[in-house]
């Protein structure tokens, strides 16, 4: 065991070791890289915060899939697709899984599992970040910078607003464990420890949004159980509100203001719950809910609709929904979490952006006024492209799907497409049976969902200035 040991210790300060010269160039590179015209002394061409994020993201999957195939971490042969799929799944916070969790991996594969999806949740550069304030050091422009860029938000108040995201990841985590755990044993009659560490898993993978579970039937067991189900439902929209949001709901006692970004997040994220719930009642009351009272009937909608958010789990299978059901849910998962949450999607203010200058340009306003604050057309240009590029990413997926397993039916495809890229990790029970390269598209799905659709396809791309060259312009029909 020690020669083992060692070469893991060995092997994780390489990796370590890779981290700190990918987020933080020496001083003396950045010298050479402005008298060299942006590239480096070796000659590549500087990493940007987009391309730092995303090289971030794929060396930690890389690392997860190895420490899964290790004996100790898994009860029966897996292979390399399977073990990157969980990996990529758990760090994107998604829940799809090609094996069953609870049957597959051990007690130390779920660590590995819980450790992705707590990284995954708060954002890769919330290690770099606790390090760094663990041992004091003063954090750079460049890191900062590179947080912004990974949670969505601006670069004032970065840190501070990181060790909100340590402070609320942990202490909200924590406090649902100890309630799990204690419900799981008097309850359930769990042996301590077996309660303890299902409900550290459970409430780590609630609130990040992830959906993956020890049980090996997500929350099927529970339908009747109010409190596992609506104390999921809370860590669930906790999570996809997004840090922002909370840190000013815990100051608003206080300041007693909300910026208008938590108010638009605050009033999409009621409308879609209700209106999710609402229709996931009337289509399935009678269909896959039948057997179930009226009062589980309404618990189990409200949970589905909560679950599309971009959590994962479910309490009635999805595959014994309708079709009609299906796209409903499709809708609420593409439009997803809110902004620096832990959830995935277009994003609730992506869409109410949408909504807000499509009506604008309907009534002819010159300004997307909301209440006494007006959003740029800058903003609503970028919420078109972000809304576009999904479209695209999700319509070409599934087309390849769909010409590597024609015997699927389209419907199912796109749903599991939606689900990879909202980083939901719902399925109509399809993930496991689809052959391998469906398998890395789906994951090549959840790392640009996760990673961030202009992040991962513009800010990747070369920056070049704005054009010079004014053209004439000429009237075009639409409509």
């Amino acid at each position: 065991m020690r020669p083992l040991s060692g070469s893991f210790c060995a092997f994780f300060r390489v990796g370590l070791t890779f981290l700190q010269k990918a987020f933080n160039q020496k001083k003396c590179c950045r010298d050479q890289s402005q008298v060299m015209g942006g590239k480096t002394f070796l000659g590549a061409p500087r990493l940007s915060p987009p391309q730092k994020i995303a090289i971030g993201y794929l060396f930690i999957a890389i690392i997860g899939s190895l420490l899964l195939l290790l004996p100790w971490c898994r009860r029966v042969g897996v292979s390399f697709t399977d073990s990157f799929f969980t990996s990529v799944s758990a760090l994107c916070v998604t829940g799809l899984s090609t094996v069953n969790t609870a049957a597959t991996w051990t007690p130390l594969g779920a660590v590995v599992i819980a450790v992705l999806m707590q990284i995954g949740g708060a954002g890769m550069t919330l290690i770099t970040t606790s390090i760094y304030l663990v041992l004091g050091r003063k954090i750079s422009l460049s890191n900062r910078i590179l947080i912004a860029e990974d949670r969505n938000f601006g670069i004032r108040g970065s840190v501070r607003l990181m060790k909100s995201i340590f402070q609320f990841s942990f202490g909200i985590e924590g406090a649902a464990a100890v309630m799990f755990s204690l419900y799981f044993h008097y309850v359930y009659h769990y042996p301590w420890l077996r309660a303890i560490g299902i409900s550290v898993f459970h409430s780590i993978s609630a609130f990040n949004n992830a959906g993956f579970d020890l049980w090996g039937n997500s929350l099927e067991g529970f339908k009747n159980d109010p409190f596992v189900v609506l104390l999921t439902s809370f860590l669930i929209i906790l999570g996809g509100l997004g840090f922002i949001v909370l840190v000013e709901l815990t100051n608003y006692p206080k300041t007693r203001k909300l910026s208008l970004h938590t108010k638009i997040v605050l009033r999409m994220t009621g409308i879609l719950l209700v209106v999710g719930t609402v229709l996931i009642l009337m289509f399935e009351s009678n269909h896959s809910m039948q057997h179930l009272s009226w009062g589980s009937k309404v618990l189990n909608s409200w949970f589905a609709s909560v679950t599309t958010r971009t959590a994962g789990f479910d309490s009635v299978p999805i595959g014994n929904m309708k079709e009609v059901t299906w796209f409903i849910m499709i809708i609420l998962m593409f439009i997803g979490a809110s902004p620096g949450s832990t959830g995935g999607g277009i994003k609730t203010t992506t869409f109410y952006t949408l909504i807000k200058a499509a009506w604008t340009n309907g009534r002819g306003d010159t300004e997307i006024n909301v209440g006494e604050r007006s959003i740029s057309w800058e903003v609503s240009q970028r919420s078109l492209l972000i809304f576009f590029l999904a479209i695209g990413v999700i319509a070409g997926a599934t087309l390849i799907d769909a010409a590597l397993e024609p015997k699927i039916r389209l419907m199912r495809l796109i749903f599991e497409e939606v689900s990879a890229f909202g980083t939901v990790g719902l399925t109509t029970g399809i993930t496991g049976s689809v052959n391998d390269v469906v398998k890395w598209v789906l994951i090549v799905t959840m790392y640009i969902g996760r990673v961030g659709i202009l992040t991962l396809l513009v800010g990747m791309l070369h920056k070049k200035g704005p054009s010079k060259v004014k053209y004439v312009q000429e009237r075009i029909f639409v409509g």
